[in-house]
């Protein structure tokens, strides 16, 4: 008995999804170079990106740190010369990396 198309299809593609997953690359804050990587001011758990901030507003932090203990960005008006929520204007941005936050820079 044959398999319908779809079937095979959908087989096909969580094949490779799986594959992919598995191939990925995924960065850990210890495969980050450690001279390019701006300071941690925290060691608060991180869930998602967005736990993390820089340690000051307009893309003039030059740290990382935890939500909870950075400052409040919400009402500040930037000039526009860096990205808002940047690190050292734009060479860093703030992300979670295995539950700590950390710099991911260019």
């Amino acid at each position: 008995m044959r398999r319908p198309r779809f079937v095979r299809s959908l087989a096909r593609a969580i094949a490779g999804v799986t594959l992919g997953l598995l191939a990925g690359c995924d960065i850990g804050v210890e495969d980050l170079p450690i001279e390019d990587a701006p300071p941690v001011l925290s060691s608060a758990v991180c869930y998602d990106d967005s736990d993390c901030v820089a340690s000051a507003c307009c893309g003039e932090g030059n740290a990382v740190t935890h939500r909870s203990v950075g400052p409040n960005c919400a009402g500040v008006r930037c000039d526009g010369t860096c990205p808002p929520d940047s690190i050292d204007c734009g060479r860093c941005i703030p992300v979670c990396r295995e539950a700590r936050c950390a710099g991911a820079c260019q």
